[in-house]
């Protein structure tokens, strides 16, 4: 862009002002241009050119006395540019507005800065690349044609040249001398004189403008902000004094929506016709790339009217350019030049049409973006809708919810009414809400419960729906309706009502009322939450009655079940003396029999006949006085009359003995019966030592019964921590303790003195049971906590010990697991050895555990069946 020349020349002379400079001085950083000052020799002379003045007699003293003539001689403006001074200092400013003209009026300051806003912007890269070169330490000699503008308007043509002057002793370029020569008249007369851009030059500077107005216009979005963004880079790039954006509207009519507007130029206001901004006969209608230039008034293609009309505007010069919306003119961007006639380059409507083409495609994307918005607000607005509609939903649903759970924790139909109709009344805001219960055998209805706020109360008053069957009619049909009576109620006034029947599928129960002034309007929102409210009460209801009716069903099963309980109990009674005589005499028959030497003889009609009868006989009678002993300690144990019989049990010692007569019962029916116990790790249990042998007697009974040939059988005991967790004390007491097996050691010797006792007692037993089959006095005396501290090792403390009976082979039905401990149940089908039984077995050891403070678990899986008894070491 630059229109500069070097040259190469030989050694400048001294400044010429004599003074002297520093190396130092020059080192400094150049000033930059906008604070480049201007000043001349003579005060004087800078008083019409309204430039500020700095004395400087030193300097012209300093000139050769045949320069002073010659400078009248010269008619070009001589400067010298001071680099240590930075300064730029006329020498003959009387030639200032010969050169100049009026391009420096109005300004307030002679700065470069100042005058670049003169400078057309077409030269004004050239006369930047200049300004760097003669600020610059170059000591070549540069050149550059340029435009500056009059006040009037018009170009002024100027040709700037300059050479290095004086350097300072370092040898670096001090002061630099420059004549300024008014080219004008050159210019006009030969057009081929003028310095032309080549065509790249002048596509890199239209694409550099257009790219630069395309990223001053997509910072925003918004069109207001786009259009003022635009008109002001319009005026800016053209250097225009008016630039505006002319609207049309879809009815033919227009108006300026925005406009820029250089100093001095004057505004066009209102809604002018399209003529006024546009005064040519032909202008397009839908055209995109048609540009229209003006550059003077008196153009030969004007009329008159179009002249006046121009001239009214003051406008010299103009272009202007449509813009186009989707193939629709959508109004013109006008550049009005006022201050003088212009003419328009190439690159000039080149670059107009680019910078139209990218204002439409930002007024396209700011309508885009507008109705982006728009839907945007659409979508707000729905959503905030929407938000709505499911708020009250929900809102609906939680009370609902609220109110269905409340309805359906009680059982009592007063309750249940009541809930219902307050939660109604205070979800839905209304004055009163009652409900009340039918009587179709009575055709009656009666406000059970209601809520009111401000309406006389009805509760407890009774109509006659026969009375009123324009109301009851559709209720009893399941129909729900809305009214306000025509006759004010004497009691409640003009009121507005909403009545919903209460009914299920097998008819109308009541019905629910909603009250509220006359002039409310009940609404689908309120209908849908009475019905569902009624419906939820119509399910309560008839579920309270529904568990009335089985609850007098279980208080008449109970009865029943205590008298069938009661029977057995006395039956038991009553069979257990004549069974108990039955027994002896059996005895005693055995005895005679075998005295005789009749029940061992055999004849040769009937061999062992009597062995086989009696044997049966024998049998049979101990069967019966078993069940009617089950029957009778099941009894006692549901009284809670039965007491602990409480003694120290040496569990290995106990167990053993215990397990032997169903060793040869399991290798009899090939099964495999294992025992596992650390009898180290096993402290001694206090218990019931009678009923205890009887929970794990019926338990490995009930193993060997369900076991098929070829299952395994296990008994396993262990003690229990506090947690449940075993504790591992075999392991560790050998290991690291030999302090707890030597206490072990002594606990076992001291314990030889319970074994005694317990044997003693054992006997006893043995004794009164037999007097109880004999038919003596029935019970015991048990032994009370008072006894126990007569126990021995009454002061160990062990948590819980665990006695498990596993068998393989089978498996119990889930369906079955909760029976299987019912009295008389036996599960169908399961017994591989058709042992039969009575079914009291589980029930019998159920309760004897519970007695004993235990536990009693069951698990099924893998073809494995375990019971699981946890007893605590000492019961409370």
């Amino acid at each position: 862009m630059s229109n500069s020349h070097a040259r190469s020349h030989s050694s400048p002379a001294p400044p010429i002002d004599g003074s002297a400079a520093s190396s130092s001085a020059i080192a400094q950083p150049l000033l930059k241009f906008d604070s480049l000052e201007i000043s001349s020799l003579e005060a004087s002379s800078l008083k019409a050119s309204s430039l500020k003045a700095s004395s400087l007699t030193d300097f012209s003293d300093a000139l050769p006395p045949f320069i002073q003539p010659l400078l009248t001689l010269i008619s070009d403006l001589v400067y010298v540019y001071d680099r240590v001074a930075h300064r730029l200092m006329l020498i003959n400013d009387d030639q200032m507005a010969a050169v100049l003209g009026d391009c420096l009026e109005g300004l307030q300051s002679p700065s470069i800065a100042a005058l670049s806003a003169r400078v057309h912007s077409e030269d004004w890269a050239r006369v930047q690349t200049y300004l760097a070169q003669m600020l610059g330490e170059s000591s070549d000699e540069h050149e550059v044609e340029f435009r500056l503008r009059q006040s009037n308007g018009k170009w002024r043509w100027l040709r700037s040249r300059d050479r290095l002057l004086s350097r300072t002793p370092d040898g670096l370029p001090w002061q630099r001398l420059g004549l300024l020569t008014d080219i004008t008249h050159q210019k006009q007369t030969d057009p081929t004189a003028q310095p032309t851009a080549s065509v790249e030059q002048q596509m890199a500077l239209v694409s550099k403008q257009a790219t630069h107005f395309a990223r001053m216009l997509s910072q925003s979005l918004d069109l207001k902000d786009i259009l003022n963004t635009a008109v002001d880079q319009v005026l800016q790039i053209f250097q225009a004094d008016r630039v505006l954006i002319y609207r049309l509207f879809e009815n033919g009519t227009g108006s300026i929506i925005v406009d820029a507007i250089a100093e001095g130029c004057p505004t066009i206001s209102g809604h002018p016709p399209p003529e006024s901004i546009f005064p040519i006969a032909d202008r397009p209608t839908s055209s995109a790339g048609w540009v229209y230039s003006l550059s003077s008034p008196e153009a030969e293609s004007l009329s008159e009217h179009s002249r006046s009309v121009l001239r009214r505007l003051g406008v010299r010069a103009m272009l202007v350019v449509p813009m186009m919306q989707q193939d629709t003119l959508w109004g013109w961007l006008v550049v009005h030049q006022c201050l003088g006639d212009r003419t328009w380059q190439k690159w000039e409507t080149d670059l107009i049409t680019q910078l139209a083409g990218q204002l439409d495609l930002a007024i396209a994307q700011s309508e885009l973006y507008q109705q982006v918005q728009r839907l945007n607000v659409d979508l707000e607005r729905q959503i905030q809708a929407r938000t709505a509609e499911l708020r009250l939903a929900s809102n609906f649903e939680a009370t609902l919810k609220r109110i269905t759970d409340k309805v359906r924790d009680s059982l009592d139909e007063d309750q249940i009414l009541q809930t219902a109709v307050q939660e109604l009344a205070i979800a839905t805001e209304i004055s009163c809400c009652n409900a009340a219960l039918y009587d179709l055998e009575e055709g009656t209805s009666t406000v059970r419960y209601e809520y009111t706020t401000t309406v006389s109360p009805y509760q407890g008053r009774t109509a006659d729906l026969a009375a009123f069957p324009e109301i009851y009619g559709p209720l009893l049909n399941g129909q729900s309706l809305q009214f306000c009576s025509l006759v004010p109620n004497p009691v409640r006034g003009r009121v507005s009502m909403l009545a919903t029947p209460i009914m299920d599928d097998q008819g109308v129960l009541g019905d629910l009322w909603m009250i509220n002034h006359a002039f409310y309007a009940f609404g689908e929102q309120d209908l849908r939450m009475a019905q569902q409210v009624a419906n939820q009460c119509a399910i309560a209801l008839r579920q309270a009655r529904l568990f009335q009716a089985a609850q007098a069903q279980v208080r008449e099963l109970e009865k029943l079940n205590q008298l069938k309980d009661d029977f057995l109990s006395t039956v038991s009674h009553e069979l257990r003396t004549p069974m108990s005589n039955i027994k002896m005499a059996i005895q005693m028959l055995e005895l005679i029999l075998r005295q005789a030497g009749i029940l061992d003889s055999t004849t040769e009609l009937e061999p062992n006949r009597v062995n086989r009868y009696f044997k049966i006989l024998r049998e049979e009678s101990q069967r019966e006085i078993s069940l009617i002993n089950d029957l009778l300690d099941l009894s006692r144990l549901d009284a809670g009359a039965d007491a602990l019989h409480l003694s120290s049990i040496n569990l290995a010692g106990w167990l053993i003995p215990l397990l032997r007569p169903f060793e040869e019962r399991t290798r009899n029916h090939q099964q495999s019966l294992q025992i596992r116990l650390d009898a180290d790790s096993l402290s001694p249990l206090i218990t019931d030592l009678a009923k205890l042998e009887r929970v794990v007697t019926e338990l490995l009974t009930n193993a060997c019964k369900y076991t098929p040939a070829g299952g395994e059988i296990w008994v396993e005991v262990k003690r229990l921590e506090a947690g449940g967790q075993r504790q591992e004390e075999g392991e560790e007491g050998r290991g690291k303790n030999e302090e707890g097996r030597t206490k072990r050691e002594e606990r076992r010797g001291k314990n030889e003195e319970g074994r005694t006792k317990r044997e003693e007692g054992r006997t006893k037993r043995e004794e009164r049971k037999r007097r109880l089959e004999a038919g003596g006095q029935g019970q015991e005396k048990g032994v009370g906590r008072e006894d126990r501290e007569e126990l021995p090792f009454q002061g160990l403390v062990i948590p819980k010990l665990q006695i498990r009976v596993i068998n393989t082979g089978t498996e119990i039905p889930l369906i079955e697991r909760d029976r299987i401990f019912e009295k008389f149940y036996r599960i169908p089908n399961n017994d591989p050895w058709k042992y039969g039984g009575t079914g009291l077995g589980l029930a019998l050891v159920k309760k004897l555990v519970m007695c004993l403070q235990g536990t009693l678990e069951l698990d099924c899986a893998d073809g494995q069946v375990q019971f699981t008894v946890t007893l605590p070491l000492q019961p409370e």
